[in-house]
């Protein structure tokens, strides 16, 4: 009974488990890039094309680091409504944390490969197992106001899942757009955390706005 009612698994605790991967896997994300290896008598001509060369493997870095932060961000702003935890949805956190970890490994494989399609597809389906999870993770803490208050504005609950559901969505488009241009797809990747962004802070306000 107390696992199912949250009472002897800490809140807390997952939250820190969290931290401590995003912060993890964050820093990661920098080392994969690693500085070319020039003779020391051609480095004064050879260092400003070398540098050149890295933009894609920097590309990667920024736009991984970005979705990971959303990512952080998404998880916090759940938090910030989720009360408690039970087993279930410990092995929810434990299987989306997974898949963030393995988010420099893909992005990697997008610096060295971005003009490959495989390379994308990895990388998409990579991010939409990470979304599916977060979507996940939110519905079964909100179903039936499982691991929420009890008052929690359900209009507020259905809006979340659907701005999930449309980053899902993006991504799958992203990796379908590689087939047509690769520029393309890695654009959308970069818009899709700018849209994910923009609708928390509103939701927050508004279901605040009607709490108070």
């Amino acid at each position: 009974m107390a696992s199912e009612s949250g009472e002897r698994l800490s809140k807390a605790r997952l939250e820190r488990l969290t931290d401590g991967v995003f912060a993890i896997v964050m820093t990661i994300l920098v080392l994969e890039i690693t500085i070319p290896f020039i003779s020391p008598t051609v480095v004064s001509t050879e260092l400003p094309k070398e540098l050149i060369e890295l933009w894609p493997a920097l590309l990667s870095y920024a736009i991984s680091f970005i979705i990971l932060g959303f990512f952080w961000i998404s998880h916090d702003d759940q938090f910030h409504y989720i009360k408690r935890v039970n087993r279930p949805l410990l092995g929810l956190s434990i299987f989306y944390l997974m898949f963030i970890a393995l988010i420099p490994f893909s992005a990697s494989l997008l610096g060295e490969f971005g003009n490959q399609q495989l390379a994308i597809i990895v990388y998409g389906i990579n991010l939409i197992i990470c979304s599916s999870w977060n979507y996940l993770h939110w519905w079964y803490a909100t179903r039936n106001n499982l691991l929420v208050d009890k008052d929690l504005d359900p209009s507020f609950i259905r809006r979340e899942l659907r701005r999930y559901s449309i980053s899902i969505l993006m991504y799958i488009i992203a990796i379908l757009m590689a087939f047509v241009s690769i520029n393309l797809s890695i654009l959308l990747f970069i818009a899709t955390p700018l849209y994910y962004l923009m609708p928390v802070e509103k939701n927050r306000y508004l279901f605040w706005k009607n709490k108070h």
